[in-house]
């Protein structure tokens, strides 16, 4: 039998990443969490709210910078401790809050290094449950593959867990 404590540390999230490779070139990730779809857009966009989740579990984010007009800058830097850091960095394409953000997507990373790629994300929700589906475009079945061998399920899996923690906690 666990004891109580066991659930009140390591909560078991509600909802789980699903990642398919649909076609040669893209990657599809499907997430929900029990948040307005408002709530969950800004915490993908808002450049003081993403190093609370993002890498969580891997790493510390050290920069993030979000300029989601069309034609902004965006970039990400986590240090990953032994395994270096993680960089990456884009333009936004497209941005409609809260529905929808299109970016173009660099990986600085020895897997996939300068795969240059575009990610589309789509937020909905329905009866309180905020969905996001990313569809990362690659522009060959090569980076596609690294890009999914480079440990993506895991890390976003742990990212998406820590983001669902985060809507859980009292938002004021």
């Amino acid at each position: 039998m666990r004891s109580n404590w066991f659930w009140r540390k390591f909560k078991v999230p509600e909802f789980k990443l699903e990642l398919q490779l649909r076609g040669d070139t893209e990657i599809v990730l499907k997430r929900q969490f029990r948040a307005p779809q408002g709530l969950v857009f800004n915490c993908f966009t808002d450049p003081e709210v993403l190093p609370k989740w993002l890498g969580s579990g891997m790493g510390t984010t050290t920069l993030c910078v979000a300029d989601y007009e069309i034609g902004g800058v965006w970039r990400h830097m986590m240090d990953m401790g032994e395994h270096g850091v993680f960089d990456s960095f884009g333009q936004t394409l497209d941005f409609e809050a809260p529905t929808r953000l299109v970016r173009s997507y660099v990986f600085n990373v020895p897997v996939i290094r300068e795969a240059v790629c575009t990610e589309t994300a789509v937020f909905s929700e329905s009866e309180g449950v905020a969905s996001v589906e990313i569809v990362i475009r690659h522009f060959s079945k090569e980076n596609r593959d690294g890009h999914a061998a480079s440990g993506i399920e895991y890390g976003a899996g742990l990212s998406y867990d820590s983001l669902e923690a985060l809507l859980a906690q009292p938002q004021g």
